[in-house]
């Protein structure tokens, strides 16, 4: 069974759950919180991680920001055309399982998830913990990419991957035949820099339609 590994925030929606967080909410300290991610000085894991725990709304206003996500309008369309034709869809995410759920369950999809656990309290945001029992753990990412992409090769050897990071979505990303290397934001800059053969997508439907051709 051929199989698809996708990325989740701004690869399979449009908008990432933290982006929304720092956009909609500015909680106090957060960005600086980001902004120390981006200088080096936290991981992935932690840099994602606060951004999330610093939210502090309602079961509603979590909810607001779930559906801001934006999903392509024929992406779950997209999906079950793939999985008819017989492809596996995994998602790998360096995010957060508990809003990765509610999105695909709003559009009535079932993917394979390798994301990190948690749950939602309004007094204390989205509390994002490691994936402890995964296979594909990473100290600093939180879940491999990579790790999961070599897994579906030994498996398969038609393997596509779609990401939008240089950081955590490069990696997994050359692992796979460039015909089935999909890219958008600042993963296809770099690629493109680095002159990595790719195919550009801008909603995650038209990955669909290009492997289905």
């Amino acid at each position: 069974m051929p199989i698809l590994v996708t990325d989740f925030d701004g690869t399979f929606t449009r908008r990432d759950f933290f982006d929304l967080i720092l956009e909609r909410h500015e909680p106090p300290g957060a960005r600086a919180l980001w902004d120390r991610f981006l200088a080096g000085e936290l991981t992935t894991f932690e840099g994602i991680a606060g951004v999330l725990g610093a939210l502090r709304t309602d079961e509603a206003g979590a909810q607001a920001l779930v559906d801001a996500m934006d999903p392509p309008a024929g992406a779950a369309a997209a999906a079950r055309a793939l999985q008819a034709a017989g492809w596996e869809i995994v998602v790998a995410s360096a995010g957060c399982r508990w809003y990765i759920e509610r999105v695909l369950a709003g559009l009535g999809l079932s993917f394979t998830i390798h994301a990190n656990p948690g749950r939602f309290a309004p007094d204390r945001g989205v509390v994002m913990e490691r994936a402890a029992d995964s296979p594909y753990l990473h100290p600093d990412l939180g879940i491999d990419k990579a790790a999961v992409v070599r897994d579906a090769l030994r498996r398969d050897p038609v393997v596509a991957f779609a990401g939008d990071s240089w950081l955590t979505d490069g990696p997994p990303a050359l692992l796979v035949a460039p015909q089935r290397r999909f890219a958008t934001g600042q993963l296809a800059r770099r690629l493109a820099e680095n002159r990595h053969e790719h195919r550009v997508f801008a909603g995650w439907d038209e990955i669909a339609g290009m492997l289905l051709r």
